[in-house]
C-alpha cells in the first residue's frame, strides 16, 4: 500500500466501523443479537465467496489454515459476539465503541509481552493520545449510563480478541489475502453465532425495512472488516489498531445522522484527538513496517482459488 492508499482505506474504514455500529444498534431494536450475527455471518460468506473465487484468491493451506482459522475466529467471533450481546442488552453504541476502541492500548500492551516488541516514542504518543480521544469522547456517556458489570465482560472480552486476532494475523498470516482471511474468519465463526441463537427467541427480521437493514449491515460490515484486515497486513496491528480511537467519535456523528442523537462537545473533541493519534501514528516518515512474519509459509501452503465456491 502507498502512504495515499493507506490514508484513504484508514479514513474508510472507521466510517464504515462507525455507520455499522449505529445501523447494529438500530437493528437490535427489532431483531435479536445472535440471529442478527448469523445472518450477517451467513451472507458474508456467500458474497465472499464470490468474491474470492472471481480475485482467484489463493486459499491458505496445512498450517497456514489452521492459523488463519483461530485468528479468524478471534477476530470475527471473538469481536462481534460480545458486542452484539451487549448492544442488544440495551446498551448504546458509544458505550460499546468506547470499550472496542482501547484497543490501541491493549493491542500495544499484547505486541510487548507476546512479541517482545518496544515501541517508539512517537507510537507510545500516538497511543497516548488515542487513549484520551476515547476517554473525552465517551466519558460523558459512562457517566450517564454506568451499567457495567457482564456487559463490561463481554465487551472486553471482545476488545481481546480482536486485538489478538490481529496481532496474530500480522505475525503469521502476510501471506494470505485480506479478503479471504475474512473469508475463513466468518466461515469458523458462523457455527459459533448459530449455537448462541438457539439460546435465545428468536426475533427475525420482518418486511422489506429489516431486510434492507440486514444487507446494508452485512455490507459495510465486510468492508470494514476487510480494510482493517488490509491495514493490518500493509502496517502491522499496533499501527492498523489506532484507528479504532476515531471510532467512538465517528460513532456519535453517525448516531447523529441514523439516530438522530445529539452530538456532543465531547465527541467533537474525542475526533479531533482521534484524528491527531491517527496522523501521528500512520503518518511516520519511515516506510510503513508490517509485523514480523513468525515463520515463511512451505511453498505449498496455498492453492488456487478458483475452488474458493467449492465446499
Amino acid at each position: 500500500m502507498t502512504r495515499t492508499t493507506i490514508a484513504a482505506s484508514a479514513c474508510t474504514m472507521v466510517t464504515l466501523y462507525a455507520v455499522n455500529y449505529a445501523l447494529t444498534s438500530l437493528a437490535l431494536r427489532t431483531m435479536s443479537p445472535f440471529l442478527l450475527l448469523l445472518l450477517r455471518f451467513g451472507l458474508s460468506v456467500l458474497v465472499l465467496l464470490a468474491v474470492c473465487a472471481l480475485l482467484r484468491t489463493p486459499i491458505p493451506r496445512g498450517r497456514l489454515l489452521a492459523v488463519a482459522a483461530g485468528a479468524g475466529l478471534l477476530s470475527q467471533a471473538g469481536q462481534f459476539v460480545g458486542t452484539y450481546w451487549a448492544l442488544g442488552h440495551g446498551v448504546g453504541a458509544g458505550f460499546t465503541a468506547l470499550v472496542i476502541a482501547m484497543n490501541p492500548v491493549v493491542t500495544a500492551l499484547l505486541s510487548r509481552l507476546i512479541l517482545r516488541r518496544r515501541a517508539s516514542r512517537r507510537a507510545l504518543l500516538s497511543t497516548a493520545l488515542g487513549a484520551a480521544a476515547v476517554i473525552v469522547a465517551c466519558l460523558p456517556i459512562v457517566l450517564a449510563d454506568p451499567r457495567i458489570g457482564p456487559v463490561i465482560l463481554a465487551v472486553g472480552g471482545s476488545l481481546v480478541a480482536v486485538s489478538l486476532g490481529a496481532l496474530w494475523q500480522g505475525r503469521s498470516l502476510r501471506e494470505v489475502h485480506p479478503a479471504m482471511f475474512t473469508l475463513i474468519g466468518v466461515v469458523v465463526s458462523t457455527p459459533v453465532a448459530g449455537a448462541l441463537a438457539l439460546t435465545e427467541p428468536a426475533r427475525p427480521p420482518s418486511g422489506f425495512a429489516s431486510w434492507a437493514l440486514l444487507g446494508g449491515i452485512v455490507a459495510i460490515g465486510l468492508g470494514g472488516t476487510v480494510l482493517y484486515s488490509a491495514l493490518v497486513r500493509a502496517v502491522g496491528a499496533d499501527a492498523a489498531s489506532i484507528l479504532f480511537s476515531v471510532i467512538p467519535a465517528a460513532t456519535a456523528v453517525a448516531a447523529l445522522i441514523v439516530l438522530g442523537e445529539p452530538l456532543s462537545v465531547a465527541g467533537v473533541i474525542g475526533l479531533v484527538l482521534g484524528a491527531a493519534a491517527s496522523v501521528l501514528r500512520l503518518g511516520d516518515d519511515r516506510p510503513p513496517a508490517a509485523d514480523p512474519i513468525a515463520e515463511d509459509p512451505a511453498p505449498d501452503s496455498r492453492a488456487p482459488a478458483r475452488a474458493a465456491s467449492q465446499p
